[in-house]
């Protein structure tokens, strides 16, 4: 990763940025899409502070937290971001440093764990707010007219709606599995692949010794039958299919329950701002 410094942009490419407001600094974020790659500035003030250039996802330290910007495979032709947040600062170690939570593989993408690979914005909804949350994901402002900013619009006028993908996806999956799809699927591609050139090696026929083991005596313990009652069987062999839909069903639930609490949070913030009257 590069870092430069250059001048403020044009309120025109500044309408095109992710925007945070943090310890008193304005945290923008501008992405483009140049040949196979995504490249990420990070702006404080207005100022050029960093760039990038990502795959998938990328991550520019900013003091002792760092700025993550992940991409959906659309953004990945026209190089719009699905997620910008400001990550909370990395834990010390016994030593005093700070422990790394994942590593640079050069191209700007994090190996991280699964939890920073979802595009969806999942996170706390202190939307363009300066309250530091100590432990917590900050999440930028989408620049209006983007992908993220109409997902982010309709999450909120219809947060039940919206969390329902999950039991959406865990539905189709289901459904895909009983119809035999994957199946059908692995059939297409064994298919294909018996149409592909085999290498024809023959291979040397080595003789392994005949090695002696011993013969250690197993105990011979009696363990009870136990047998479940029919209903219980049932329900245990169908688990594969409904387990997924009711996960899913509590996923969605705590989507909603923690936008409610985040929308009241937020109001309560703007509230504290301007306690004369409503906000302009």
């Amino acid at each position: 990763m590069t870092t430069t410094r250059g001048s403020a942009g044009t309120d025109a490419a500044a309408g095109r940025r992710w925007r945070l407001d943090h310890d008193g600094h304005r945290l923008q974020v501008e992405t483009e899409r140049v040949g196979w790659m995504r490249i990420v500035r990070l702006y404080v003030d207005g100022v050029q502070h960093a760039q990038t250039e990502a795959l998938h996802q990328a991550r520019i330290p900013y003091r002792d937290r760092s700025v993550l910007v992940a991409f959906d495979p659309l953004g990945l032709l026209d190089g719009q971001a699905a997620r910008c947040v400001l990550t909370p600062p990395r834990p010390a170690d016994g030593t005093g440093h700070e422990t790394e939570q994942g590593a640079d593989d050069g191209t700007g993408n994090d190996a991280q764990d699964g939890s920073d690979d979802d595009t969806d914005d999942d996170t706390d909804d202190d939307r363009g707010g300066g309250t530091d949350e100590g432990d917590t994901n900050l999440p930028f402002t989408p620049p209006e007219g983007s992908r993220a900013a109409r997902r982010e619009r309709f999450a909120r006028r219809h947060p039940a709606l919206y969390a329902s993908r999950h039991v959406a996806a865990a539905t189709a999956k289901v459904v895909f599995g009983i119809l035999g799809v994957s199946a059908l699927i692995g059939a297409v591609v064994r298919l294909l692949l018996s149409y592909l050139p085999r290498p024809d090696v023959d291979l040397p026929d080595v003789d392994l010794p005949d090695l002696p083991l011993p013969d250690i005596p197993r105990p011979d313990i009696q363990l009870p039958d136990v047998t479940l009652p029919p209903w219980l069987q049932a329900v245990v062999a169908t688990s594969k299919y409904w387990m997924p839909i009711l996960i899913a069903i509590g996923v969605a639930v705590h989507e909603v329950d923690r936008r409610k609490k985040n929308d009241r949070r937020h109001e309560a913030q703007q509230g504290d701002a301007h306690p004369g009257g409503k906000q302009s």
